[in-house]
């Protein structure tokens, strides 16, 4: 395990080209930033696309990495535009693990096996209604417990964009809850 003096050392060493450094920071954070990802992009082999693409530029861009927010806090910020970018070259809005999905009918019995995974199959595509922004920052606030104001800065966005985007992707979350 990894403590702050650890990664403070880490981030020091991989800031002056250390490749064994870095490798050691994303081993530590790759899976939150893995999971931003996912949530932008909603395919795992789109996902590690993204990671590979996205830890090349970090590691590219590590001499102009000014330190006036943490390094964690920077690569999350790569991830999250290196997944937004994925998306917009793509054209990837619908992805092959929510293609098909069929609702599930009043007559199921919800305490069943099978209608938790219907459950989480309705969930998924619910999720694949928000804008990938949306998802990423209910994400981030939600899934990773980053304020508002934290993420607005890590995605170089105003509070209130931030606010208002995790506010409709949480409201399509309620009328499904509700339907449910």
């Amino acid at each position: 395990m990894v403590t702050s003096d650890d990664s403070f050392d880490l981030e020091q060493r991989a800031r002056t080209g250390d490749p064994a450094a870095f490798g050691q920071l994303i081993r530590v954070w790759d899976r939150d930033l893995r999971g931003v990802a996912w949530s932008v992009v909603r395919s795992g082999p789109a996902t590690d696309d993204v990671m590979q693409d996205a830890y090349e530029r970090a590691f590219r861009a590590l001499d102009r990495f000014d330190g006036r927010s943490a390094m964690k806090t920077w690569m999350h910020s790569i991830v999250y535009r290196t997944a937004i970018d994925h998306v917009r070259f793509e054209g990837r809005r619908r992805h092959d693990d929510v293609e098909g999905l069929r609702p599930v009918a009043d007559t199921v019995d919800r305490s069943t096996p099978e209608a938790t995974v219907l459950g989480r199959e309705e969930l998924a595509g619910v999720l694949e209604d928000c804008t990938p922004e949306q998802r990423a920052m209910l994400m981030l606030t939600a899934g990773l417990g980053y304020s508002f104001d934290e993420t607005a800065e890590l995605l170089g966005e105003s509070r209130g964009t931030v606010a208002s985007r995790v506010s409709r992707a949480r409201a399509k979350l309620s009328r499904w809850e509700e339907e449910r």
